[in-house]
């Protein structure tokens, strides 16, 4: 049975192989001991502390475990993701062997049908096989607390504190509450007493104090108790809660439902059948209680309590499957644990799609590499929640580009990369649009967003995502034959930020085969090398390496003349006018500006054309309309003659405020139309028109006139007002954007567009009719 909590975590691995935040700092560490080795100053700790210092033991053992299988890795040309996989497994395989040897001892206590149905609830349930895999503090304790809890059930007091107290003290320190409780209950029962107690726990105390101590003050280059600043940190300053805080009672009412899945249902059910289990269930809620004073509060906290309440429900589940046969309602009962199962397995299956969707920035990473992975040399800048959500050392798998985390670089100084890993909810976005005059859209990557009910299908939930990350391309970056000129990580981002301080920059000239074939070329282009690693207002490669830099080349001759060149282009360009130089950002300012006018106009001109056939189209119903009003208007002047007023005027209502505002706008957009056949917007001046004849004559001539409108009588000032606002509802319903063309307008958009016009002129009628009124 053991196997398949083999097969099912091995499957939690293949379906979600990242990893996020709260795991970033063993994750690296993995990487950095596998492939750094004893370079200490290439860690990833040195560039992201975090908060608080983690210790090296946890990922020192699972590296020491992972390393044969890495080398064979490496010595067979595979690429270092796969180590990711290697690693997060040899984390499983640790907890499922702690796990295993606790199965053991439960098998000798409640017996063999106990063992299965134990394996069968815990393989079952989503966050325990989930989390076994995952390099969070809490699960590098995990390991430690099943032997903990090994050794307490079969009395054997020394693996009991020894595996105790390196969980307490190497990793989490508040398993002193879970592993007090039950140290309590020994001593209570007389199972253990003080002075046995002393003699394991205080030599192994300060062995094991002394052991994180010496270990970790090497990694981290200072004096430290990684687990006694966190207990500092999290407990007694209580800056946890800055992360964020939760109910008094969310561990009952969220996180243990989440954790157990329907079987908790089964647990009180266990405690009743069997009185051996009250101890192991009351010292866990117990502990849960007391971890609920910390308002900060997560799953993953009360993890370690999760096999410790699975006892209880398989303890139900064994009762009742013995006595299935005996009398029905055991029967029954049986196929109600069977539903209760299925109903864990859906419940886990469900999590795991939605788990699926939630690392945007793995997925971006391994599109990103799958886009360029032909490409010579990249510089892609990764956003925090990128950062955040997948992307690690493993994944960066290419030694010869430069990857950057930096989150302190402007939006200036991002467009010198060329790729860019962006946070945005769509391609409208600020953050994308900061960068569409230097950069274009490569791909786009959705994460979760919620679940849907939709009972019409099966099964009826449906995950729904929305964008999360946008990976952007500098615009023509493999028009420049020069080879990349590689500099030290801390250096580079020196550079990018514009950093003359610093006055020993190690460069390294790498040459690509498609570059070495055209030298003259790459003289032409030295100036383009250049550009790509300065500012807009000065050269920092040249201004770095005039001030006495260590330069390292190749030792060949291909590399011995580029460099000869790079050395005359670089006194060619101290001697450059400055104000040339200053002229080249303006020029490219200016370019850029002139084209997005070009783009812009030209959307301008094709929604023009759009308006003003809409427009057409609209008018001509309306002038249908004014002729059947005025044969109502003929009709009732028959009828109501006697009662006429004698003014000369004739029986013509008052317009209506719809009318009125109707002709505002036509006589606004045609200038051609005189005052004698639009109608007048004003209710004072008299209407000399008194039959119907002379105003359907009127609405006819309306009618032909529009029929010979063209862009040029069209009033400037009003179709220019109508094009600007239906470009910004288009753009504000995905329809255009900038690199929209005409043969783009579908259909379909010209549908929108002529609704657009219909729902600008309605609202102008209304406002005209306003002020007329």
């Amino acid at each position: 049975m053991v196997q398949l909590l083999c097969i099912v975590s091995s499957l939690h691995v293949l379906l979600c192989p990242f990893t996020k935040v709260e795991e970033s700092f063993n994750i690296q560490s993995f990487h950095d001991i596998l492939y750094n080795r004893f370079n200490l100053s290439e860690y990833d700790h040195n560039e992201f502390p975090g908060v608080v210092p983690r210790t090296f033991l946890g990922p020192l053992f699972i590296s020491a475990l992972s390393s044969p299988v890495v080398g064979l890795l490496h010595l067979s040309g595979i690429n270092k993701f796969w180590t990711q996989y290697v690693v997060r497994l040899t984390l499983a395989l640790a907890v499922i062997a702690a796990w295993s040897r606790l199965r053991n001892t439960l098998q000798k206590l409640f017996g063999t049908t106990f063992a299965w149905w134990f394996t069968i609830i815990t393989v079952s349930q989503y966050h325990f096989m989930f989390y076994m895999s995952r390099p969070l503090p809490n699960i590098m304790a995990l390991p430690l607390v099943l032997l903990a809890y090994d050794g307490w059930l079969s009395g054997r007091h020394k693996q009991f504190i020894i595996s105790a107290g390196a969980a307490i003290i190497i990793f989490r320190s508040e398993l002193a509450m879970l592993f007090g409780l039950l140290l309590i209950l020994d001593l209570y029962f007389k199972k253990l007493n003080v002075v046995d107690l002393l003699k394991v726990a205080v030599p192994a105390g300060i062995s094991l104090v002394l052991l994180t101590i010496c270990i970790d003050s090497v990694f981290w280059g200072r004096f430290v108790w990684p687990e006694a600043e966190v207990f500092w940190f999290n407990t007694i300053l209580n800056k946890s809660s800055d992360w964020g805080t939760s109910p008094f009672l969310w561990y009952f009412y969220s996180a243990l439902p989440r954790g157990l899945g329907p079987s908790i249902v089964l647990l009180p059910i266990g405690a009743y059948l069997d009185r051996r289990v009250v101890p192991i269930i009351v010292t866990s809620f117990v502990y849960i209680l007391l971890l609920s004073l910390l308002p900060h509060k997560e799953l993953r906290f009360i993890i370690y309590v999760f096999p410790l309440l699975n006892v209880s429900s398989a303890i139900t589940c064994s009762y009742i499957y013995i006595r299935r046969s005996k009398a029905p309602v055991y029967e029954i009962l049986f196929w109600i644990l069977m539903v209760i199962i299925v109903c864990n397995v859906i419940f886990t299956s469900t999590l795991v799609l939605v788990a699926m969707t939630n690392y945007p920035g793995g997925v971006a990473m391994t599109r990103f590499h799958k886009l360029l992975k032909n490409e010579p040399y990249v510089h892609v800048h990764i956003s925090n929640l990128a950062a955040q959500t997948g992307v690690t050392k493993f994944t960066q798998i290419h030694d010869h580009w430069y990857y950057s985390k930096n989150e302190s670089l402007s939006t200036e100084q991002l467009q010198y990369y060329t790729h860019l890993i962006v946070e945005a909810k769509s391609k409208y976005s600020p953050s994308i649009k900061a960068f569409t005059q230097t950069h274009t859209v490569l791909d786009s990557v959705e994460s979760f967003s919620h679940i849907a009910m939709n009972y019409k299908i099966i099964p009826p939930i449906k995950i729904k995502t929305k964008a999360a990350l946008f990976i952007l391309e500098r615009k023509n970056f493999r028009d420049d034959p020069q080879p990349y000129i590689e500099i030290s990580k801390s250096a580079y981002d020196d550079l990018i930020q514009s950093d003359t301080g610093s006055e020993e920059i190690q460069i390294n000239v790498v040459q690509y085969d498609n570059i070495s074939d055209n030298v003259s070329e790459e003289q032409e282009n030295n100036g383009d090398v250049l550009e790509h690693i300065s500012d807009n207002n000065n050269s920092f490669y040249t201004e770095n390496i005039s001030q006495e830099s260590t330069v390292t080349y190749v030792d060949d001759e291909e590399t011995e003349r580029f460099r000869r060149e790079i050395e005359e282009s670089i006194l060619k360009q101290q001697t450059t006018d400055a104000n040339a130089e200053r002229e080249i950002p303006k020029a490219k300012v200016l370019n850029r500006s002139d084209r997005k006018k070009k783009a812009i106009e030209k959307i301008k001109s094709e929604t023009r054309k759009e308006v003003v056939a809409s427009a057409k189209e609209k008018l001509k119903e309306l002038m249908k309309r004014h002729k059947h009003v005025a044969k109502e208007i003929a009709e009732n002047d028959i009828t109501n003659k006697e009662d006429k007023e004698m003014d000369g005027r004739g029986d013509i209502p008052e317009q209506t405020a719809e009318e009125s505002g109707i002709q505002t706008i036509v006589e606004g957009m045609d200038d051609s139309i005189t005052d004698n056949d639009a109608v007048s917007t004003s209710t004072d001046e008299p209407i000399m028109s008194t039959n119907e004849d002379s105003i359907a004559n009127a609405a006819n001539d309306d009618a032909a006139k529009l029929n010979e409108l063209n862009d040029n009588s069209i009033a400037d000032e009003n179709i220019d007002s109508i094009v600007e606002e239906v470009i910004a509802r288009l753009i504000d319903r995905k329809i255009y954007d900038d690199k929209t063309k005409p043969e783009d307008i579908k259909i379909e958009d010209r549908k929108v567009i002529q609704k657009i016009v219909e729902e600008i002129l309605s609202e102008r009628t209304n406002f005209n009719s306003d002020n007329t009124q």
